[in-house]
């Protein structure tokens, strides 16, 4: 990097201009003499003569536009590296060169411009001082026989010379003109850069380059390096070689990073502001085959995938019908085998895997997408996301969520501004068209509604099965509630309770409305099993013993004997009364009120109790505090001592 300082004012129009057309028409001869710079920087290039990679120059326009060029090879061969620089540009170089016409990579090229959607361009007719008036008249008419239907369709054509320098004034006009119209760049949107190279400097460490696509970059901002998820710290910042501020949306950028190695970092990943984008192994598409592709698209074909500067293997599968005829689109999904950084509306290029050639492209409807069923459900709500307003985007990726959705979480998944998003949701609100179940959490009315009549009607069987009991178990409802979401669960469930539809009591619920009286029948025989329990001492029958002999009704009278606290549980086996207990805790204090220590024969002198009683007795006292064991004896427990104290 070098040392140089500078800086762009904002009120600068800033733009990138881009190459594109066939082998050794002069590409780079043209960049050269509009911008005094020579992109072929790579020894093999100057060798062989022909551009191999992307070059960059710089360059301000008799207008003032501070336009960034990117260079690119025209070789079929290099075609993933020419689709690497081509995105996010704002204006097309179409080079033909005038001795040959239109060639094949020529019309691959175009293509590509055509699928990512590049609004503007010119037609430069390069080596025009090789040839006759009339010679360049007749390629001409073959270049408008080709733009035909295309966005270049009008474009300006300018015959050019790189020797001479024919034709230069005209070229920079017809830019001028052409970027007069172009649309601001959104510098202040959360930054995104395509990363096209990756090298070291001394004394600078890892730096990457790329076109800044939106928002700004400044020295000490902490950005996300994307799809591997490393945070790093940006350490300088320059444009075309000269140290900045900051860079701008719309500019060449080169940027020094603290925190990454190279080796952590390719050709193809993203630097991106914290949260503003997420990667993804699917995507929902728009994809449009090429009308010359040769024969009908199969459902689920293995392709090349570009966006940015990456390439990635993976699957275009279609979502409606089994094939695709060629010139036409379809809803699709791709399934790639390493993650994308996409956004909603991205433009992208498919190349077959093997030949490789231009086959189609299309736009990102849905970056973050999950496997869908071929011909399956769900293409409407993906059709509105497609088309659809901002609003009925809202209300439909509400209604698909599972579970409640936060607004920051939402604006990304939406690829819109926060403040958009929360305007949209509270306006959506109103209307009654989404729910809020939390300040700042939503999600779609139906599955809302759907959610809490699920659980109160849960809790209103538990009732009319068990009316022994106060109501069902918090826990025991929540796991019955498998088709919930656990998030919506809890965001329901407080719901409930805060708007009084359920009453809770420790852990167990019951609708509001319904006053609850244990059963006459149920109570008389819990209070026969306490007087039958308290008879035995501490040697009590073991509780599947006179569980058995109540039948049917012996698990609600445990039940409700522990709701009320009239019985205690002490194992699986042993089951005595609260007044049983309370007794024991009288003798324990009044041992320990004597003596430090108490063994287990000493317990079972004291309680009057067997080993097969004392053993389970003193392993309650242990847990629940009023005992504490140190070897082989007890000690009094803090909370045995508590009471004693309070007492």
């Amino acid at each position: 990097m070098a040392p140089s300082q500078s800086s762009t004012p904002a009120a600068v129009r800033l733009a990138i201009i881009g190459t594109a057309g066939h082998i050794d028409h002069g590409k780079t001869a043209m960049v050269r003499r509009l911008t005094g710079v020579d992109t072929d920087r790579l020894p093999e290039e100057k060798q062989r003569g022909i551009s191999i990679d992307l070059g960059f120059a710089p360059l301000v326009t008799p207008a003032g536009v501070h336009a960034g060029i990117v260079d690119v090879p025209g070789h079929e061969r290099f075609v993933k590296n020419m689709l690497a620089g081509v995105g996010g540009i704002d204006l097309v170089l179409l080079v033909i060169a005038a001795d040959e016409g239109v060639m094949p990579q020529t019309r691959e090229h175009l293509a590509i411009v055509k699928l990512l959607g590049i609004p503007r361009g010119i037609v430069v007719l390069t080596k025009s001082d090789l040839v006759e008036r009339d010679w360049i008249e007749m390629v001409g008419r073959d270049v408008r026989a080709l733009l035909a239907g295309t966005s270049l369709a009008d474009a300006p054509i300018v015959p050019f010379s790189a020797t001479t320098g024919a034709g230069q004034g005209d070229l920079f006009a017809a830019i001028d003109r052409a970027l007069a119209d172009a649309p601001a760049r959104r510098t202040t949107e959360p930054a995104r850069l395509p990363i096209d190279r990756v090298f070291t400097v001394e004394g600078f460490g890892t730096v990457v380059t790329g076109t800044l696509w939106r928002g700004a970059i400044r020295a000490g901002d902490t950005l996300a390096l994307l799809p591997t998820g490393h945070a790093v710290r940006v350490r300088r910042v320059q444009v075309h070689g000269a140290t900045v501020e900051e860079a701008l949306a719309g500019q060449r950028t080169a940027v020094a990073l603290h925190g990454v190695a190279k080796e952590q970092v390719m050709r193809g990943d993203w630097l991106v502001a914290p949260g503003s984008l997420a990667a993804s192994t699917v995507l929902d598409v728009r994809f449009e085959l090429l009308p010359d592709f040769q024969r009908e698209w199969r459902a689920a074909t293995r392709v090349r995938f570009h966006l940015g500067a990456s390439e990635i293997i993976g699957r275009l599968v279609l979502l409606e019908g089994t094939t695709l005829r060629p010139g036409g689109s379809a809803l699709a999904q791709l399934r790639l085998e390493r993650p994308a950084v996409a956004a909603r509306g991205d433009r992208f290029v498919i190349r077959s895997y093997s030949p490789s050639r231009t086959v189609g492209g299309g736009s990102v409807i849905e970056p973050v997408a999950v496997k869908r069923k071929r011909r399956g459900g769900g293409l409407e709500s993906l059709a509105v996301h497609e088309s659809g307003d901002l609003d009925a985007r809202v209300v439909t990726t509400l209604a698909d969520a599972a579970a409640p959705v936060a607004t920051a979480a939402l604006a990304k998944t939406l690829a819109e501004g926060e403040a958009t998003v929360s305007a949209a949701l509270e306006r959506l609100l109103a209307a009654g068209r989404i729910a809020a179940p939390a300040a700042g959490k939503w999600i779609g009315v139906e599955r809302w509604t759907a959610a809490r009549d699920a659980i109160a009607r849960a809790v209103a069987e538990y009732a009319a099965k068990y009316p022994a009991r106060y109501g069902v178990p918090k826990g025991e409802l929540k796991s019955a509630q498998r088709a919930l979401d656990p998030a919506l669960f809890d965001a329901a469930f407080d719901a409930l309770v805060a708007d009084g539809t359920l009453a809770t009591r420790g852990e167990r619920v019951r609708h509001a409305a319904s006053p609850w009286q244990p059963p006459a029948q149920t109570l008389a025989a819990l209070e026969r099993l306490a007087a039958e329990l308290e008879t035995a001492g501490f040697q009590v029958p073991e509780t599947p013993a006179w569980q058995a002999k109540l039948g049917a009704a012996g698990a609600e009278v445990m039940a409700l004997g522990l709701f009320l606290d009239r019985l205690v549980r002490v194992s699986q086996e042993l089951t005595y009364t609260a007044a049983q207990m309370e007794r024991l805790r009288a003798l324990l204090a009044a041992h320990f009120a004597k003596q430090p220590a108490l063994t287990v024969a000493g317990f079972r002198a004291l309680t009057g109790a067997s080993r097969k009683y004392g053993v389970p007795l003193l392993e309650h006292c242990d847990r629940i505090g009023w005992t504490m064991r140190v070897g082989d004896e007890r000690r009094a427990g803090a909370r045995l001592v508590a009471t004693v104290g309070s007492g």
